[in-house]
Protein backbone atom coordinates (compact mmCIF):
# COMPACT_ATOMS: atom_id res chain seq x y z
CA UNK A 1 0.00 0.00 0.00
CA UNK A 2 1.63 3.48 -1.20
CA UNK A 3 1.46 5.91 1.88
CA UNK A 4 -1.68 8.12 -0.30
CA UNK A 5 -3.29 5.01 0.07
CA UNK A 6 -2.81 4.66 3.53
CA UNK A 7 -3.86 8.49 3.89
CA UNK A 8 -7.37 7.69 2.10
CA UNK A 9 -7.87 5.46 4.30
CA UNK A 10 -7.33 6.99 7.44
CA UNK A 11 -10.23 7.91 9.41
CA UNK A 12 -9.05 11.47 10.27
CA UNK A 13 -10.64 15.04 9.21
CA UNK A 14 -11.18 16.31 5.85
CA UNK A 15 -8.74 19.15 6.98
CA UNK A 16 -5.92 16.53 8.07
CA UNK A 17 -6.47 14.69 4.75
CA UNK A 18 -5.57 18.08 3.14
CA UNK A 19 -2.84 18.64 5.37
CA UNK A 20 -1.32 15.39 4.31
CA UNK A 21 -2.08 16.13 0.73
CA UNK A 22 -0.53 19.10 0.58
CA UNK A 23 2.89 17.76 2.42
CA UNK A 24 3.25 14.61 -0.42
CA UNK A 25 2.77 17.16 -3.34
CA UNK A 26 5.46 19.62 -2.14
CA UNK A 27 7.73 16.85 -1.62
CA UNK A 28 10.32 16.12 -4.19
CA UNK A 29 11.34 13.01 -2.35
CA UNK A 30 8.02 11.68 -2.16
CA UNK A 31 6.81 8.51 -3.91
CA UNK A 32 5.53 9.88 -7.50
CA UNK A 33 2.84 8.08 -7.81
CA UNK A 34 1.58 9.18 -4.00
CA UNK A 35 2.34 12.61 -5.21
CA UNK A 36 0.45 12.50 -8.02
CA UNK A 37 -2.65 11.42 -6.51
CA UNK A 38 -2.08 14.05 -3.71
CA UNK A 39 -2.02 16.87 -6.42
CA UNK A 40 -5.27 15.10 -8.27
CA UNK A 41 -6.93 15.43 -4.72
CA UNK A 42 -6.04 19.06 -4.20
CA UNK A 43 -6.52 20.07 -8.07
CA UNK A 44 -10.07 18.28 -8.14
CA UNK A 45 -11.87 17.67 -4.87
CA UNK A 46 -10.66 20.48 -2.68
CA UNK A 47 -13.33 23.06 -2.58
CA UNK A 48 -11.42 25.52 -0.14
CA UNK A 49 -9.22 27.97 -2.43
CA UNK A 50 -7.07 29.52 -0.07
CA UNK A 51 -5.63 25.69 1.27
CA UNK A 52 -6.06 24.10 -2.57
CA UNK A 53 -4.11 26.94 -4.25
CA UNK A 54 -1.45 27.91 -1.65
CA UNK A 55 -0.90 23.48 -1.63
CA UNK A 56 -0.76 23.43 -5.60
CA UNK A 57 1.65 26.37 -5.54
CA UNK A 58 4.03 24.87 -3.56
CA UNK A 59 4.16 22.66 -6.18
CA UNK A 60 6.34 24.67 -8.46
CA UNK A 61 9.14 25.33 -6.14
CA UNK A 62 11.22 22.35 -7.62
CA UNK A 63 11.56 20.44 -10.78
CA UNK A 64 11.97 16.57 -10.93
CA UNK A 65 14.81 15.30 -13.12
CA UNK A 66 12.29 13.27 -15.16
CA UNK A 67 10.95 15.83 -17.31
CA UNK A 68 7.61 14.64 -18.52
CA UNK A 69 6.90 13.68 -15.38
CA UNK A 70 7.64 17.24 -13.33
CA UNK A 71 5.52 18.88 -16.90
CA UNK A 72 2.70 16.48 -15.90
CA UNK A 73 2.50 17.58 -12.18
CA UNK A 74 2.78 21.08 -12.75
CA UNK A 75 0.02 21.50 -15.57
CA UNK A 76 -2.04 19.71 -13.01
CA UNK A 77 -1.67 21.49 -10.15
CA UNK A 78 -1.78 24.20 -12.69
CA UNK A 79 -5.63 23.83 -13.90
CA UNK A 80 -6.30 22.81 -10.21
CA UNK A 81 -5.70 26.26 -9.69
CA UNK A 82 -7.20 27.86 -12.47
CA UNK A 83 -10.27 26.02 -11.36
CA UNK A 84 -10.88 28.75 -8.43
CA UNK A 85 -10.54 31.59 -11.21
CA UNK A 86 -10.63 34.76 -9.71
CA UNK A 87 -10.34 33.41 -6.49
CA UNK A 88 -7.32 32.15 -6.92
CA UNK A 89 -5.41 35.64 -7.59
CA UNK A 90 -4.68 37.08 -3.98
CA UNK A 91 -2.93 34.20 -3.49
CA UNK A 92 -1.42 33.90 -6.82
CA UNK A 93 -0.06 37.03 -6.39
CA UNK A 94 1.18 36.78 -2.82
CA UNK A 95 3.19 32.99 -3.60
CA UNK A 96 5.01 35.57 -6.64
CA UNK A 97 6.54 38.29 -4.50
CA UNK A 98 7.75 35.58 -2.29
CA UNK A 99 9.05 32.84 -4.59
CA UNK A 100 12.25 33.16 -6.78
CA UNK A 101 10.62 30.28 -9.05
CA UNK A 102 8.22 32.42 -11.06
CA UNK A 103 7.61 30.69 -14.59
CA UNK A 104 4.76 28.74 -13.82
CA UNK A 105 2.56 31.37 -11.24
CA UNK A 106 3.27 33.78 -14.43
CA UNK A 107 1.73 31.16 -16.42
CA UNK A 108 -1.39 31.09 -14.42
CA UNK A 109 -1.16 35.14 -13.74
CA UNK A 110 -1.52 35.16 -17.81
CA UNK A 111 -3.79 32.38 -17.97
CA UNK A 112 -6.49 33.80 -15.38
CA UNK A 113 -7.03 36.28 -18.18
CA UNK A 114 -7.57 40.02 -16.19
CA UNK A 115 -5.86 41.61 -19.05
CA UNK A 116 -2.47 42.53 -20.38
CA UNK A 117 -2.52 45.76 -18.01
CA UNK A 118 -3.19 44.17 -14.94
CA UNK A 119 0.22 41.33 -16.01
CA UNK A 120 2.04 44.05 -16.41
CA UNK A 121 1.06 45.86 -12.62
CA UNK A 122 1.62 42.33 -11.19
CA UNK A 123 4.86 42.01 -12.49
CA UNK A 124 6.35 45.58 -12.01
CA UNK A 125 4.43 44.52 -8.35
CA UNK A 126 7.02 41.53 -8.10
CA UNK A 127 10.65 43.26 -8.82
CA UNK A 128 12.83 43.84 -6.00
CA UNK A 129 13.96 47.66 -6.09
CA UNK A 130 15.99 47.06 -3.13
CA UNK A 131 19.63 46.20 -2.92
CA UNK A 132 19.94 42.28 -3.40
CA UNK A 133 23.25 42.28 -5.03
CA UNK A 134 24.15 39.40 -1.96
CA UNK A 135 21.21 37.58 -2.60
CA UNK A 136 21.64 35.78 -6.28
CA UNK A 137 18.37 34.08 -6.35
CA UNK A 138 16.81 37.78 -5.90
CA UNK A 139 19.11 38.93 -8.80
CA UNK A 140 17.82 35.66 -10.73
CA UNK A 141 14.04 36.64 -9.89
CA UNK A 142 14.37 40.34 -11.12
CA UNK A 143 16.12 38.84 -14.14
CA UNK A 144 13.64 36.79 -14.86
CA UNK A 145 11.16 39.14 -14.07
CA UNK A 146 12.66 42.07 -16.73
CA UNK A 147 12.58 39.16 -19.46
CA UNK A 148 8.91 38.87 -19.02
CA UNK A 149 8.32 42.52 -19.17
CA UNK A 150 10.15 42.26 -22.54
CA UNK A 151 6.69 41.41 -24.30
CA UNK A 152 4.81 44.15 -23.15
CA UNK A 153 4.50 47.69 -24.58
CA UNK A 154 3.07 50.62 -21.82
CA UNK A 155 2.88 54.09 -21.48
CA UNK A 156 4.50 55.20 -18.32
CA UNK A 157 6.63 51.82 -18.09
CA UNK A 158 9.75 53.61 -18.59
CA UNK A 159 9.93 54.83 -14.88
CA UNK A 160 9.29 51.75 -13.15
CA UNK A 161 12.29 50.32 -15.06
CA UNK A 162 15.22 52.70 -15.79
CA UNK A 163 15.98 51.81 -11.63
CA UNK A 164 17.24 48.61 -13.04
CA UNK A 165 19.58 50.25 -15.49
CA UNK A 166 21.80 50.82 -12.53
CA UNK A 167 22.18 47.45 -10.94
CA UNK A 168 25.42 46.25 -10.47
CA UNK A 169 24.52 42.85 -12.25
CA UNK A 170 24.96 43.05 -15.57
CA UNK A 171 22.28 40.42 -16.99
CA UNK A 172 19.31 42.62 -14.81
CA UNK A 173 21.05 46.03 -16.79
CA UNK A 174 20.79 44.42 -20.02
CA UNK A 175 17.17 43.00 -19.79
CA UNK A 176 15.59 46.84 -18.34
CA UNK A 177 17.60 47.95 -21.44
CA UNK A 178 15.40 45.07 -23.73
CA UNK A 179 12.59 46.63 -21.95
CA UNK A 180 12.84 49.74 -22.36
CA UNK A 181 14.07 49.20 -26.31
CA UNK A 182 10.07 48.00 -26.84
CA UNK A 183 8.57 50.95 -25.42
CA UNK A 184 7.69 54.15 -27.46
CA UNK A 185 10.81 56.16 -28.23
CA UNK A 186 8.98 59.40 -27.83
CA UNK A 187 8.93 58.30 -23.70
CA UNK A 188 12.83 56.25 -23.78
CA UNK A 189 14.61 58.39 -26.09
CA UNK A 190 16.50 60.37 -23.84
CA UNK A 191 17.65 57.35 -21.92
CA UNK A 192 18.53 55.19 -24.68
CA UNK A 193 20.63 58.13 -26.09
CA UNK A 194 22.79 58.14 -22.86
CA UNK A 195 22.93 54.80 -22.76
CA UNK A 196 24.35 55.41 -26.71
CA UNK A 197 27.16 57.67 -24.88
CA UNK A 198 27.70 55.21 -21.94
CA UNK A 199 31.80 54.36 -22.35
CA UNK A 200 31.64 52.00 -19.29
CA UNK A 201 32.90 48.59 -20.37
CA UNK A 202 30.51 47.10 -18.18
CA UNK A 203 28.06 48.11 -20.56
CA UNK A 204 29.68 47.54 -23.93
CA UNK A 205 26.90 44.87 -24.47
CA UNK A 206 24.55 47.03 -23.83
CA UNK A 207 25.25 49.73 -25.60
CA UNK A 208 26.20 47.70 -28.78
CA UNK A 209 22.24 46.46 -28.74
CA UNK A 210 21.00 49.92 -27.93
CA UNK A 211 22.95 51.05 -31.79
CA UNK A 212 21.73 47.84 -33.70
CA UNK A 213 18.38 48.77 -32.59
CA UNK A 214 18.38 52.26 -33.78
CA UNK A 215 19.92 51.29 -37.06
CA UNK A 216 17.65 48.33 -37.70
CA UNK A 217 14.44 50.86 -36.56
CA UNK A 218 16.07 53.72 -38.17
CA UNK A 219 15.21 56.00 -35.12
CA UNK A 220 15.92 59.80 -34.54
CA UNK A 221 17.92 60.86 -32.50
CA UNK A 222 17.63 63.79 -30.81
CA UNK A 223 20.73 65.10 -30.04
CA UNK A 224 22.90 64.83 -32.00
CA UNK A 225 25.03 66.99 -30.96
CA UNK A 226 26.23 64.99 -27.60
CA UNK A 227 28.19 62.83 -30.23
CA UNK A 228 31.59 64.23 -30.70
CA UNK A 229 32.02 65.14 -34.52
CA UNK A 230 28.56 63.07 -34.69
CA UNK A 231 30.23 59.31 -34.05
CA UNK A 232 28.48 57.14 -31.88
CA UNK A 233 30.48 54.25 -31.66
CA UNK A 234 32.93 52.97 -34.24
CA UNK A 235 32.40 53.36 -37.76
CA UNK A 236 28.62 54.53 -36.78
CA UNK A 237 27.51 58.08 -36.99
CA UNK A 238 24.65 60.25 -36.77
CA UNK A 239 23.50 61.30 -40.55
CA UNK A 240 22.17 64.64 -41.75
CA UNK A 241 18.96 63.45 -41.29
CA UNK A 242 19.85 62.61 -37.34
CA UNK A 243 19.55 59.05 -38.06
CA UNK A 244 22.32 56.22 -37.46
CA UNK A 245 24.23 54.84 -40.68
CA UNK A 246 27.30 52.67 -41.14
CA UNK A 247 30.17 54.02 -42.35
CA UNK A 248 30.67 51.79 -45.58
CA UNK A 249 34.84 51.94 -45.19
CA UNK A 250 34.17 49.84 -42.09
CA UNK A 251 31.95 47.67 -40.54
CA UNK A 252 30.13 47.23 -37.61
CA UNK A 253 30.09 43.71 -35.34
Amino acid sequence: MGLFDFIKNLGGSPEAKIQKASDLAKNPKAIREDRWAAIELLADDVGDTEKAVKALLQRFEFSLEHGINDTREKEKAMSGILRHGDKALPFVLAHLKETTRIAWPIKILKALGRGEDHVIECLLGTLEYADVSFDQARTDKNYDILCHLVDFKKSGLKDKISHFLRDPDERVRYAAAEVLMEQDLSEVGETLEFLMRDENPDNSRIRQSVVRKYLEQNWIVKKPEAFPNRQVIGPVFVNEQNRLFVNQSNSYT
